[in-house]
Parts: structure tokens; C-alpha cells; sequence
């Protein structure tokens, strides 16, 4: 697999002074992945990106006001953090970063090259990255989970996943498989990373699971309750779910509920990583039952052919588009048992003779 010394993050104004970059230190014998350039041809574009990212030794961000305001840089560094990738800010213009662009970076060292770039600045860049690859590197232990597998918030913590790295690796997987050529998908429509750490901390044990492989994220569903009034808005495809429309549950109660994502790494989407997620959904709506939580209508958000091809033969219905141009299907729990590959599959588990 290549290594790259440096992955550019860069917006597309930007691109120029990128490329002048690139040129320059490639020159001094270092190698950079910088895209287009590098996407391999007919790969998937974002999966391209992650891969460039995790295979560098650092992330050098062109930093300016486009940048910042860009959802696909945004995406990148967050896929950087997620790493523990260094980043390397090279502020291009006199420019304040936003609050979520300095949550990321908080208290990075940045390089300051305006009204130009000058060799002193790739003199330091080179340092930077020189540095990490001279560093000892400590042996990494050997996986503690092979997997796939799906785990909840209390077994990823014994990996080293926070809430804060969970929300991170949900962000990237969105930008994975919900293609930008197909969907529309950005802050302003999935909200922020503050908007869901919070509901990371809150509901992310009882309503969410998470493929595991290697020690590595590959894939979550998100399964909330939600109240009469945002089931309507979702269903309509008015909105698409926010953390403040989740239902306060724990007393019990009958809810309706909505799958916001099943999101699976193209190079683990199988059938039988999908069914491991159904399989989820069943056994989790059955604890609810146990716990007096019952469920009236289920919602889904679909992304993918194959996620589709599930649901359909689950018996859910299409209904429409949601703001991000994804798919919404919709059954009630009275009709999803009486499925007969529900009943094959699951009756047993249920009592459902």
C-alpha cells in the first residue's frame, strides 16, 4: 500500500497555492497525496480520501477562509483527528478560525504565510513531519477485536474509543457511504459535531450500534424513539433527525421510532454485515418491549442499493425524500410481524407461532 509523507487538505479556490506546495517540497524528494491527482481512477472518491489520510505521516491544511468554510476539509481533518494525525495549519490569509475548525485544531502550532509562502515555511513543514517519522514507534499491541462485530459504548472505551472519537468515526463513515454526487449531505442538514456529542454522552448505549474490525469503526446504526410531532417530520421529509427530537423513554411509553442510518465501509458491506445490524434492530426492540418501551411506526433513512433491497423485503414502504435526497421507508410494528421473513427469522425469538 503507498505511504504519502504529507495528505494536502485544501479547498478548491485554494488550489493553485495546493499544487505550488506540493511541487515544492516533492522537489526536496517527499511525496505528497494531493487530490484529484492522486484518487485512483473509478475508485470510490471519499473512500480515495480516507485512505490517503490514514496512510500519511501528517495532514498539511491550506488554511484560509474558503477552507474553513468548506464541508469536505472540514471532513478531512476530522478524519485526521480521529487518527491521531498531526496537522499541520499553513494560514494563507489573515483569517479567524470558526468554532468548529478550532475544535479540531485547538491549540496547534500554526504557520503563518501570508501575503506569501516562503521557503522558511516549507523549511518548517518538512521539519514537522521529519520529526514524527524519526519518532520511535511503540509496538502496537494485537487487536482486541478481529470482528466485524458490533459493540456498544462501555466495550469501545476499552479500546480507547471516547464519545468524542465514536462521533468523529460516524462523521466520516457519513461522508463514506452517502456519496456527494447522490446526496447532499453538510452541517446544516445532519447538524454539527456539538449538536450530537451531547446526544453521544446521553442515548448512544441504548440506541446505537457499532461495527467493530480490527479495533477499527467500520459501521454504526442509530435507532432513536422519537417524539409524535418529529416522527411526522421525518416521515414527510420535512427534516432529518437531531438529537433534540429523541423521545425521554426510560419511563416507558408507547413511541414511534426512526432508523437514521445503517452506514457500513463499502470494503465490509456484505449482506451478512447488513444482517448483523437487522439482527441488532430485532433483539434491541425486544429489550425495549421488556423494559415497557413499545414502538408503534418505524421510519428508516436509506442510503444504499443494498440497504433497500432489506428493507423492502422487511415489508417497509416507500414514502419520499429527506433533505439529504435519501430514501424513506416506513412500516408499522403490527405489519413488520407479520412478514413471513420475520416470522421465519425471528419468531422464535419472539413467541410469534
Amino acid at each position: 500500500m503507498d505511504k504519502w509523507d504529507l495528505f494536502i487538505s485544501y479547498a478548491q479556490p485554494n488550489k493553485d497555492i495546493a499544487n505550488y506546495v506540493v511541487e515544492k517540497i516533492e522537489k526536496r524528494g517527499y511525496k505528497c497525496f494531493i487530490a484529484p491527482r492522486d484518487i485512483t481512477l473509478g475508485n470510490d472518491y471519499a473512500g480515495e480520501i480516507i485512505k490517503g489520510i490514514s496512510n500519511c505521516t501528517a495532514v498539511l491544511l491550506v488554511y484560509s477562509e474558503h477552507s474553513d468554510r468548506s464541508g469536505y476539509v472540514l471532513r478531512e481533518v476530522n478524519s485526521a483527528v480521529s487518527r491521531n494525525k498531526t496537522i499541520i495549519p499553513l494560514r494563507i490569509e489573515n483569517f479567524v478560525p470558526s468554532e468548529a475548525m478550532e475544535f479540531y485544531l485547538g491549540v496547534t502550532q500554526w504557520l503563518d504565510a501570508y501575503p506569501r509562502i516562503l521557503d522558511v515555511h516549507l523549511d518548517d513543514i518538512i521539519s514537522i513531519f521529519t520529526s514524527i517519522q524519526n519518532r520511535e514507534n511503540p509496538t502496537k499491541s494485537a487487536p482486541q477485536v478481529v470482528g466485524p462485530a458490533l459493540l456498544g459504548l462501555d466495550a469501545l472505551a476499552k479500546i480507547g474509543y471516547t464519545p468524542e472519537k465514536v462521533i468523529m468515526k460516524e462523521i466520516e463513515l457519513d461522508y463514506i457511504c452517502i456519496p456527494q454526487k447522490k446526496f447532499i449531505i453538510d452541517e446544516e442538514i445532519e447538524g454539527t459535531f456539538d449538536d450530537w456529542i451531547t446526544s453521544a454522552i446521553e442515548y448512544e448505549a441504548d440506541t446505537s450500534a457499532l461495527m467493530v474490525c480490527n479495533d477499527e469503526i467500520v459501521g454504526y446504526c442509530d435507532f432513536y424513539p422519537v417524539s409524535d410531532e418529529a416522527y411526522q417530520s421525518l416521515i414527510s421529509g420535512e427534516k432529518i433527525i437531531r438529537d433534540s427530537m429523541i423521545e425521554i423513554y426510560d419511563f416507558g411509553g408507547t413511541f414511534d421510532a426512526y432508523i437514521a442510518m445503517i452506514a457500513i465501509t463499502p470494503e465490509y458491506a456484505s449482506q451478512k454485515t447488513y444482517m448483523m445490524f437487522i439482527d441488532w434492530i430485532f433483539q434491541h426492540m425486544l429489550e425495549w418491549k421488556k423494559r415497557d418501551i413499545q414502538l408503534r411506526n418505524i421510519g428508516i433513512s436509506v442510503y444504499s442499493d443494498m440497504l433497500e433491497k432489506f428493507v423492502v423485503r422487511l415489508g417497509f414502504e416507500f414514502k419520499g425524500y429527506n433533505p439529504a435526497n435519501g430514501k424513506i421507508y416506513e412500516t408499522s410494528t403490527e405489519k413488520l410481524f407479520k412478514n413471513a421473513y420475520v416470522q421465519k427469522r425471528y419468531g422464535d425469538l419472539y413467541g410469534i407461532e
